[in-house]
């Protein structure tokens, strides 16, 4: 097929996705299937990979060498994307071991129907009803397609603590929402079966998965290998990253000790790390000053010409619902959909719980210090994840706004780029804000050191949740929340750095090709390009 047929088939590829996933649906800003859930028998979930299978074999056999040069870079993405997702049906088996995989498809649909104002609220709220009138489907063939022995102990913790907050979502938090009685009524009334069916789940995950859950959530070396060359496009392995991420680690600590003697030479980084920690937002307070943070970022980044915001873009800044706090311990953003017709982002932060105990409730408020604010603002939002994702939803083909399901190589190298960028420039100036960036990227390498030893090493989850508290000073509930995701996603964790260090590289070279270029020049170039894995936007810049 010729260039513009292979852009008309990804489209064709996207929607046939769209109506099997109608919650990847909503995300995307395709709107076709916000009332239902996706069918989760089995034997639709194997005719959903006979079905890529199908459109692999039909995009291998595009004759990519007579595209252009970005028609090149696109048909890469979407091959490495469909194989991609075969693999997680194939080797990761999500639907067999994971009974996160069926609340997520529940709770997403949910939220994702909330979090954007995409339609009046009267529509979504139907929407929403019907969603929730979907869910004990979900959850009955979560029971008949997950293998207990299989299961990762750990993702039945998590999935237990998910499934406990259902009635309290669907009976209170919901309903609460609703704009008028009937609404709520009928929100409520959807409600109570949906509340019944995860009060069984979580007892059934309790009584039967929990005790035999022996399933190994690390994915061990040849599959994590393959997830760093196919998704990623790397040339090294995990021994050269594990490597790699110990010798930044020791590099950062020695940086860092030489920057507290400076700060006060009679305290250690630890001690000038907890004195900042100790100066941090009340639980009432820390929307605002997040706000406050964020707003100090984007006046930054215009007045200073660091790149162009694009117009009409905006950023909504909430509290991390209570069912997503499990997996998110600080913050999250996310983004516009590719279909999307604003381009409006979401940031949600992580307040204690009401039910914390005061000690854990510190600890979380510890990890959101004053110090740190301004360094989340910039990697998060201006000019991190929300503008590179603002202007990848804004540029090029629907094949390249793909790219984020991929890899998050750039993605996540972009936003920690920014921290240093951000410091050069002045906007992280104090020394104390300095020593939290190279504190966030004494985290960074670490997260590199765990995931190959969680998944290649055969690391426990207590070791890894020893070695943030202990060496990268993090409190121990966000740590295990930290660890937990680590198991979910192998090559995820050591994407923030190593994707940092493949950008600079591509600087470097962009600066040498371009002498005399502006700062707001080259990244405007290089955010045009979309979110690709370092090798394709390589290609995508230099290889005109």
């Amino acid at each position: 097929m010729n260039e513009t047929n292979f852009q008309q088939h990804v489209e064709t590829f996207v929607m046939w996705h769209a109506e099997r996933s109608p919650t990847s649906a909503t995300n995307m800003g395709i709107h076709t299937w916000d009332h239902k859930l996706a069918d989760c028998r089995l034997e639709a979930i194997e005719a959903e990979a006979a079905g890529l299978e199908k459109f692999l074999q039909e995009f291998q056999a595009c004759q990519s060498a007579n595209y252009t040069n970005d028609g090149q870079v696109d048909h890469t993405l979407v091959v490495q994307l469909i194989k991609s997702m075969l693999r997680n049906h194939n080797e990761m088996s999500h639907h067999r071991r994971n009974p996160g995989y069926y609340l997520s498809e529940i709770l997403n649909g949910v939220f994702s129907l909330i979090l954007k104002d995409f339609a009046p609220w009267q529509q979504r709220q139907e929407s929403l009803a019907a969603r929730i009138a979907a869910a004990p489907a979900v959850l009955k063939e979560a029971k008949n397609n997950l293998e207990p022995d299989s299961v990762p102990r750990v993702w039945a913790e998590v999935a237990l603590e998910q499934a406990r907050m259902g009635p309290g979502l669907f009976l209170q938090m919901l309903p609460a929402m609703a704009d008028s009685p009937e609404a709520a009524e009928r929100l409520k009334e959807a409600g109570r079966e949906t509340a019944a069916a995860m009060d069984d789940f979580a007892r059934w995950l309790s009584e039967v998965v929990l005790p035999q859950a022996a399933g190994d959530f690390a994915v061990q070396t040849p599959l994590f290998d393959q997830l760093l060359k196919e998704n990623h496009m790397v040339d090294y392995d995990s021994e050269e990253l594990l490597a790699t991420g110990w010798k930044l680690f020791e590099e950062t600590k020695t940086q860092m000790e030489t920057l507290a003697q400076q700060i006060d030479p009679h305290k250690t980084v630890e001690e000038i790390i907890e004195d900042a920690k100790n100066n941090h937002p009340t639980a009432d307070g820390l929307l605002d000053a997040v706000r406050q943070a964020m707003e100090a970022a984007r006046s930054f980044v215009m007045e200073n010409n660091i790149a162009t915001i694009p117009e009409g873009e905006q950023l909504d800044i909430i509290e991390t619902p209570l069912f997503l706090r499990p997996l998110i311990p600080f913050a999250a953003y996310i983004p516009p959909g590719i279909y999307d017709k604003s381009l409006t982002g979401v940031y949600m932060t992580t307040p204690p719980n009401p039910d914390d105990s005061p000690e854990v409730a510190k600890g979380k408020l510890k990890g959101q210090h004053y110090a740190k604010l301004p360094v989340t603002a910039l990697h998060e939002a201006y000019p991190g994840h929300h503008l590179q994702l603002v202007t990848a939803v804004k540029n090029g083909t629907t094949a390249r706004k793909l790219g984020l399901h991929l890899s998050t190589l750039f993605i996540e190298g972009w936003a920690f780029y920014c921290e240093e960028l951000m410091e050069q420039t002045g906007f992280i100036a104090e020394p104390v804000q300095k020593l939290g960036r190279l504190h966030d990227q004494l985290w960074r390498a670490a997260r590199i050191i765990l995931d190959v030893s969680l998944h290649c090493k055969g690391m426990s989850i207590d070791e890894a949740v020893d070695f943030l508290v202990t060496r990268c000073q993090l409190e121990p509930a966000n740590a295990l929340a930290e660890i937990r995701r680590y198991t979910l996603s192998p090559t995820q964790p050591q994407s923030y750095l190593m994707g940092k260090l493949e950008i600079m590289k591509i600087v470097d070279e962009y600066k040498q090709k371009h002498p005399g270029t502006t700062l707001k020049t080259m990244h405007d170039h290089i955010l045009a390009c979309g979110s690709l894995p370092p090798r394709l936007l390589h290609k995508a810049l230099f290889a005109q």
